[in-house]
């Protein structure tokens, strides 16, 4: 109950509500950096995957606006690729 009084008043917040906007982009550039945190920018089979996934999911994105498709799509396609290059 004390915890429910507490935040209260955080529902009408407008910090709450620039954390809410700012979120989702937020997330999806901690994605994008844990990805190619050790993708060799000089090699084609490290960085070429890496790049189309990226490149798939910042399109899907403009075009789409969904987070989830955008995001589901850019991992399928990283993984498709992967998998052939090491193929």
């Amino acid at each position: 109950m004390l915890l429910v009084a507490m935040l209260a008043p955080l529902r009408h917040s407008a910090l709450m509500a620039h954390i809410g906007e700012r979120m989702p982009v937020g997330m999806m550039v901690i994605l994008a950096v844990y990805t190619l945190r050790d993708t060799d920018p000089v090699g084609l089979a490290s960085a070429g995957p890496a790049v189309l996934a990226l490149a798939l999911t910042i399109g899907l994105h403009l075009w789409r606006g969904s987070m989830t498709l955008s995001i589901f799509a850019g991992t399928a396609a990283y993984v498709l690729v992967t998998s052939v290059v090491a193929a």
